[in-house]
């Protein structure tokens, strides 16, 4: 079950970030270096169109056909047309000639491109408990930067039972093939380790789990997450960005959506007030970790004597098994009381300002005591001013 509990004041979010989790649990394994072949698209000349478009048509290209049909050296030129498409997939050698191979011969004449193949090495990284299995550029996965860490493990989790015992290879060629490898792109089109190197995911059916801090940015139409290993006192901190990790994404903000149910609203707020009631407020969401709230008169008294500024944002954290992820709360009235009380913590909060126009908040002891107990005594020193230094 989510647990909430207050957060005060709420972590504000840094500009494209979207929610802040203090703490997550994380499953995680990555390995470094794995070798990929992609297929670059490369336009084919006007021979290689006619080479491939012969064997297409008469089942085989020939070298002596070649020469009856462009009085060209065949048995010259004919493999210098081909190289490209036997490179590719497209044709095949068959003695001295080349035949058709499908698909790659199909796709080669649709589109009059071939792909040069060549082998590139990426990293991946698995996060088995959400499913999302991502593939990143060395150059920027921050995965050198983790290992220099050596971050400890927290624990261990189980490996789904598919995965157990699996090889890398095996489980990358499966999702390749459906469609469930994120950062591959078009052009990777295979697997180039052979699944005798290749390494297990996991022999004793577990992964280990790391402590971090969490948080979801902007990225595009969707959320990306990015992990925090904690430094050790020697090492700094170091951030690892997972684009595609929409499994991770939804689950965190899970967190989130269970205020969507009137009944776990009414708990939170139960949470922030120190009460039991169950009162659930009207609320209306903003965005992926903000929340707009219309509260009572008695909801508003309620967080008055609990020394809330109610022109600020609350803090929430809900808390589940495995992440924290804080939520903001803005305040508005439900009624004349509560807009009442959130009018004057903005009056009072808007005097605070540095270079702010003091004297148009009027001196009233009820508003200097709010001050005070919002934690502006410079406030109320100026409010007091004219009081304490009349002179007759």
């Amino acid at each position: 079950m989510i647990e909430f509990v207050p957060a005060d004041p709420p972590a504000e979010p840094a500009p494209g970030t979207v929610a802040v989790l203090p703490e997550v649990l994380v499953p995680i394994r990555w390995w470094r270096g794995v070798s990929f072949e992609r297929a670059a698209p490369v336009q084919m000349t006007p021979l290689e169109r006619f080479v491939l478009e012969l064997a297409m048509t008469t089942g085989r290209a020939d070298p002596d056909e070649f020469f009856e049909i462009t009085n060209l050296p065949g048995a010259t030129l004919l493999p210098v047309a081909a190289r490209r498409l036997v490179a590719a997939g497209a044709l095949g050698r068959d003695g001295d000639g080349y035949r058709p191979l499908s698909p790659d011969a199909e796709r080669a004449a649709r589109t009059r491109t071939v792909y040069r193949k060549r082998q590139v090495s990426l990293d991946v990284v698995l996060l088995p408990r959400t499913g999302d299995l991502l593939v990143l550029d060395p150059r920027s996965s921050g995965l050198r930067e983790v290992e220099r860490l050596r971050p400890r493990s927290a624990g261990n989790a189980p490996m789904p039972p598919g995965l157990a015992g699996r090889t890398l290879v095996d489980e990358l060629r499966a999702r390749l093939a459906a469609g469930t490898v994120t950062g591959v792109g078009e052009e990777t089109t295979e697997v180039a380790e052979p699944v005798t190197e290749s390494p297990v995911i996991s022999r004793s059916g577990w992964c280990p789990v790391y402590r971090c801090r969490g948080e979801l940015r902007v990225d595009g139409d969707r959320y990306r997450p990015v992990l925090t290993l904690p430094g050790d006192g020697e090492r700094d901190p170091v951030s690892l960005d997972l684009p595609g990790a929409v499994g991770l994404a939804e689950h965190w903000l899970g967190l989130v959506d269970a205020l969507q149910d009137p009944a776990t609203r009414a708990r939170a707020w139960d949470g922030l007030l120190g009460w039991t009631q169950r009162v659930a407020p009207r609320t209306d969401r903003t965005g992926p970790g903000r929340w707009r709230c219309s509260i009572s008169g008695a909801i508003a008294r309620r967080l008055v004597d609990q020394g809330r500024n109610l022109a600020l944002p609350l803090g929430l954290a809900a808390r589940g098994e495995d992440a924290v992820v804080e939520v903001a709360i803005d305040l508005v009235g439900a009624d004349r009381t509560a807009e009442t009380l959130i009018e004057v913590d903005r009056r009072i909060t808007a005097a605070a300002e540095p270079g702010a126009d003091v004297p148009t908040l009027p001196g009233s002891p009820e508003l200097r005591d709010r001050a005070w107990r919002l934690g502006f005594p410079g406030l109320v020193y100026a409010l007091r001013e004219a009081e304490d230094f009349r002179y007759a």
